[in-house]
């Protein structure tokens, strides 16, 4: 049985680790952060995933409301590039990110 016209049949299979990385790799760029310095645990939300993040913000943002809008972003990207529904992101910062100044030579 096929779904359409050129069709393949066969299913595709996401694994944790894949997920993990492009969780991983949204919260960083949305937190303005290093990636290297950010951690991504899954979990369950009632059938959906839940996000767990840990890692430094970027300076020079309101904190709390920085954070409340990094995880709305960080769930609706995710879910629009991993097809699966976030239920929850739940944000632990761990430090301020700061640009390194640069001397001029």
């Amino acid at each position: 049985m096929t779904d359409g016209p050129g069709a393949v049949p066969g299913r595709v299979e996401v694994t944790t680790r894949a997920l993990t990385s492009c969780a991983r790799a949204v919260a960083a760029e949305r937190l303005g952060a290093p990636t290297k310095r950010v951690r991504v645990d899954l979990g369950d939300a009632n059938g959906a995933l839940a996000l767990a993040i840990t890692g430094p913000v970027a300076a020079g943002t309101d904190l709390v409301e920085a954070t409340t809008s990094t995880a709305a972003a960080i769930r609706s990207r995710v879910s629009a590039l991993t097809g699966r529904r976030v239920g929850s992101a739940r944000i632990e910062l761990t430090g301020i990110v700061r640009e390194r100044d640069r001397r001029v030579r």
